[in-house]
């Protein structure tokens, strides 16, 4: 369960954890807090442009000077395969649309799902179906600006 980059340029960025209070874990969409540390991208919060997806799994006891490296876009439209929720039920109709990320905040599930039903939080557009339980998108809110998003 995570966001694996499908097509479009990314690069690895590193960052420091130091929030105590959450964990990271692998593949799921990160953003930087008030402090600019790493912390998990969730569907509740209100500021949700992703910074990227982070690429090493860390626990709440972990150091908090670790340096975390995170797979960052660094052009328009980077296109993930990204896993649905537990509900799934995923079809052809629901491209073009936009999805939240998955309320779960279990360590197996925290910002690394689509919520394909909750368009509360427009976080992910939907470019493309490969399963039920799998679907392509990009991040529609990103940390830096690349303009209006044009799948075409």
């Amino acid at each position: 369960m995570s966001f694996i980059r499908l097509r479009g340029k990314t690069k690895l960025m590193h960052f420091k954890k130091g929030d105590t209070t959450h964990s990271l874990r692998a593949g799921g969409v990160v953003r930087l807090d008030d402090s600019a540390n790493l912390v998990p991208l969730l569907n509740d919060t209100s500021d949700f442009r992703a910074l990227g997806v982070c690429r090493q799994t860390v626990t709440i006891t972990d150091s908090s000077q670790l340096s975390i490296p995170v797979e960052v876009p660094v052009e328009n439209g980077v296109e993930w395969l990204i896993d649905t929720d537990s509900d799934a039920g995923a079809s052809a109709s629901d491209v073009g649309r936009y999805c939240a990320f998955d309320t779960a905040t279990a360590s197996d599930s925290e910002s690394a799902r689509v919520d394909i039903s909750d368009t509360t939080i427009r976080a992910v557009f939907i470019t493309g179906i490969v399963s039920a339980s799998k679907v392509r998108g990009i991040l529609a809110k990103q940390a830096f600006g690349f303009g209006a998003r044009d799948t075409a």
